[in-house]
């Protein structure tokens, strides 16, 4: 079983793959606009412009998919009946990791791990699926999101050695809510 699939769930049609995909997709540009909105509350405006464009892109893919699944008849998964690994999508960040004090590179990193996870995921689903179509949309998804990891390598290339530094705080916000 690939790693990524969990419970030995393979999707094996263009309808699972779809709503994986969309479920995947529009969770992660959700998590992406919560996490750029709390960079900004920060005065974080370098990490929340990442976040911020990882957001677009996301979006831009659910437009994509909206339009890909009009007169497919998709099936209805419970939050927990997907085939992720954890209770989140692969894409989407889990909240407890980020911090208001978070770097540039931090961020970068962070979203990297994300963007490599919903790579592997549908790169597992084109290796495992026997339909044709499956494994060329799949394929296809996974070269999406590979574009987000070299524009985020780029970003990674770039980074200074002040992007690795969170500025000391000497009166932390108790809660960041």
């Amino acid at each position: 079983m690939s790693p990524s699939l969990a419970h030995g769930a393979v999707v094996q049609t263009v309808a699972d793959l779809l709503a994986h995909a969309l479920a995947m997709e529009t969770e992660a540009a959700e998590r992406y606009g919560e996490l750029a909105d709390q960079m900004q509350t920060h005065r974080k405006t370098a990490v929340a412009a990442i976040f911020r464009r990882l957001e677009v892109a996301e979006k831009k893919h659910l437009v994509e998919l909206t339009q890909l699944c009009q007169g497919v008849a998709l099936p209805h998964y419970a939050p927990w009946d997907f085939s992720w690994r954890n209770s989140e999508g692969p894409e989407t960040i889990d909240s407890g990791r980020v911090h208001y004090q978070l770097s540039v590179r931090e961020a970068v990193l962070l979203a990297l791990e994300h963007e490599r996870r919903a790579t592997q995921f549908y790169a597992d689903i084109a290796d495992t699926a026997r339909a044709a179509d499956v494994v060329a949309l799949a394929r296809e998804f996974a070269e999406e999101e590979r574009e987000h990891i070299v524009w985020l390598e780029a970003c990674l290339a770039d980074c200074t050695p002040e992007d690795a530094r969170a500025l000391d705080d000497p009166d932390p916000p108790m809660s960041q809510e």
